[in-house]
C-alpha cells in the first residue's frame, strides 16, 4: 500500500435517518448507501411490498435474512418463492420482488444502474468519480444463460462448526461472502488487519453491535492526516470501507446475542474466484479468460479461510 487513503468511509444505521425511498403504498421504506461501483439497499417491507426493476442493465442480488421474510421474485418467465435465509440473483432486464411476509430484504446493485448510485445518501462522496478503483468489468456470462438463480442458504453452514463460515458467492458482476451467523464473540487475539488498494469492501451488518477498526494510510502533509477510526456502530447497519485504509471488523458484547456479516465486492474478487472451491457456485460463472494475468491488489494480514491450503 503505497498511496494515500483517497476518502473516508461511510457508515449508515438504518432507522436512525430517513430513507431514500418510500413506495407509493407505504409498504417498502428502502436505504440506499454507494461505494464507487455499487449501492446496498436495505428495506424494510410489509407484506405485499412490490420492489421493481422495469430494465436493470446488468445482474443484481437480493438477501432474505433468517428472520422469517419471504418474498415472490419474477423475472422474464421465471418465478421462484424466495424463502428466508436466501440469497437470489437476478438476471438483466425486468424484474420484480413481491414480499409474501414482513421484514428485510437486502438489494446489491452494480454500477450500471445508475439511478439507484444517483439516490444514495452518501452520493457527494463519490462526486470525483472513485478514480483509485479498478474499472468494473463484466465478467463472462453463466454457463447456461441469464436467469433466476436461488440459493437457500442454510444447507452451506454447518451447524455447530467453526464460528467463521464463510459463504461465497458470485455473478457477472459482484461478490459476496455471507457469513453463517454465529453466537460467539471473536477473538481480539485472533483479528485480521489488512487493505485492498484498488477496490472497496461493503460489510452489511443486520445483527448484534460492531466496531470496524479503521486506519486511513497517511502522506506527507500532517494536516491531510485522519485519526484512527474504533466507533461502535448498532445495526443494522452498513460500513463502506475504502480502498487503502487497512480494516477489520469485530462483534462486541457478551457471548449469546446474534451477530451477522454480510462482506461485499463489485466486480468479483479474482483472488477468491480462482481459489477452486471456495466460491460455492462456481461452476455457474467461467472466470474471465485473462484471469491468470490479472493482478490483485490486497495485503495485509488474511483470515485463515483466506490462506491457501
Amino acid at each position: 500500500m503505497s498511496e494515500v487513503s483517497a476518502r473516508k468511509a461511510t457508515k449508515t444505521v438504518f432507522r436512525t435517518v430517513p430513507p431514500q425511498e418510500v413506495s407509493a403504498d407505504r409498504k417498502a421504506r428502502t436505504w440506499i448507501t454507494r461505494g464507487g461501483n455499487f449501492a446496498v439497499c436495505y428495506s424494510e417491507v410489509e407484506p405485499g411490498a412490490v420492489l421493481a426493476r422495469e430494465d436493470n442493465p446488468e445482474e443484481y442480488m437480493v438477501i432474505l435474512p433468517p428472520d422469517g421474510t419471504t418474498a415472490t421474485i419474477e423475472a422474464g418467465s421465471e418465478r421462484i418463492e424466495a424463502g428466508s435465509d436466501s440469497l437470489t440473483i437476478v438476471p438483466p432486464g425486468a424484474s420484480r420482488i413481491v414480499a409474501t411476509s414482513k421484514g428485510v430484504i437486502a438489494r446489491i446493485f452494480s454500477k450500471g444502474s445508475e439511478d439507484i448510485m444517483a439516490k444514495a445518501s452518501n452520493v457527494e462522496a463519490y462526486a470525483d468519480g472513485a478514480p483509485e478503483l479498478a474499472p468494473p468489468d463484466l465478467w463472462p456470462e453463466p454457463y447456461d444463460g441469464y436467469r433466476l438463480r436461488h440459493y437457500p442458504l442454510a444447507q452451506y453452514a454447518t451447524p455447530g462448526g467453526e464460528r467463521i463460515q464463510p459463504r461465497v458467492f458470485r455473478s457477472t458482476n459482484m461478490l459476496v461472502n455471507i457469513f453463517a451467523h454465529y453466537h460467539t464473540r471473536r477473538d481480539t487475539k485472533a483479528l485480521s488487519p489488512h487493505w485492498h488498494d484498488d477496490f472497496e469492501q461493503a460489510s452489511l451488518c443486520l445483527n448484534g453491535r460492531w466496531i470496524h477498526h479503521t486506519r486511513y494510510n497517511w502522506g506527507s502533509d500532517l494536516d491531510e492526516w485522519w485519526p484512527d477510526d474504533h466507533e461502535e456502530i448498532d445495526t443494522p447497519s452498513v460500513i463502506i470501507i475504502p480502498a487503502r485504509a487497512i480494516h477489520t471488523s469485530r462483534d462486541i458484547g457478551p457471548d449469546g446475542p446474534e451477530s451477522s456479516l454480510y462482506d461485499i465486492f463489485c466486480p468479483p474478487r479474482l483472488d477468491f474466484a480462482s481459489k477452486k472451491g471456495f466460491v460455492l457456485n462456481e461452476d455457474e460463472y467461467p472466470l474471465p479468460a485473462n484471469a491468470s494475468d490479472r493482478a490483485v491488489k490486497t495485503g495485509g494480514t488474511l483470515l485463515s479461510w483466506q490462506k491457501p491450503a
